[in-house]
C-alpha cells in the first residue's frame, strides 16, 4: 500500500508543474498591438450593425406590404367583398397614388421639370407603363431616373420621347413613354427663375 501511496504523491508532483505553465501570462500588448485589436472589434461589431440594418429594413418592408393589404382587404370588405383580385386592385391603386405623389413632391421641389418635348438622355426622369406583346397593359405606372439603369435599356431609351414605345428585347414587355421630366439642380433652377430682368 505504501508504493500506491508513493505514485499518487509523485503523479500530483509531476502535474502541478504543467498547469503552472499553462498558466504562463502572454506578454504584454504594444500600444499599435492594442489600436489593431480594437480597430478589428469595431469593424466586427460594425458589420454586425449593418446586417441588423438589413434585417430591420426588410422587416420594416414586410410589415408596410402588409399594413397595405391589410388596409386593402378592409376597404374591398367595405365595398361589398373580399377577393385576391379586388385586393389587388385597391393595393395597385395605392401604389400608383404614391408613386405619383413622389414625382409631385419632386416636382415641387424643383428637381424634376417635366419637359414631354425633349428627348430622354442621362439626366431624365421617365414616367410610363408596361406592355405585353399584345399591347395590354400589365403594369400601369413605372418610373425611374434614366441614369440609374442598366446600360442596355438606356440605350434603348436615348432620343425616346413621352408617347413612343420602347420594347426592351422581342418577345417581352415593353415600355410606353408618358411622361418625362428633365432632373435638375433646384439651386440652379432657383437662381435662374430669380434672375433680375434685363
Amino acid at each position: 500500500m505504501e508504493n500506491k501511496v508513493e505514485v499518487k504523491e509523485k503523479t500530483k508532483k509531476t502535474a502541478a508543474p504543467k498547469a503552472e505553465a499553462k498558466k504562463a501570462v502572454a506578454p504584454p500588448q504594444t500600444a499599435s498591438q492594442k489600436l489593431d485589436a480594437l480597430e478589428n472589434a469595431f469593424i466586427q461589431q460594425n458589420q454586425q450593425i449593418d446586417i441588423l440594418a438589413e434585417e430591420i429594413d426588410r422587416l420594416r418592408g414586410t410589415v408596410v406590404s402588409l399594413n397595405k393589404r391589410l388596409n386593402a382587404s378592409i376597404q374591398a370588405a367595405e365595398q361589398g367583398g373580399i377577393t385576391g383580385e379586388s385586393v389587388n386592385k385597391i393595393i395597385l391603386g395605392e401604389n400608383m397614388k404614391e408613386l405619383e405623389a413622389k414625382v409631385t413632391f419632386l416636382t415641387e421641389q424643383g428637381v424634376l421639370v417635366r419637359n414631354d418635348d425633349s428627348e430622354i438622355g442621362d439626366k431624365s426622369f421617365v414616367v410610363g407603363r408596361e406592355l405585353d406583346t399584345e399591347g395590354n397593359v400589365t403594369n400601369p405606372r413605372v418610373q425611374f431616373s434614366v441614369g440609374s439603369i442598366d446600360q442596355e435599356v438606356k440605350g434603348k431609351l436615348q432620343g425616346k420621347k413621352a408617347g413612343d414605345v420602347v420594347a426592351y428585347s422581342e418577345g417581352e414587355d415593353s415600355l410606353e413613354i408618358t411622361e418625362v421630366y428633365d432632373i435638375v439642380d433646384p439651386k440652379i433652377k432657383k437662381n435662374f427663375d430669380n434672375q433680375p430682368a434685363q
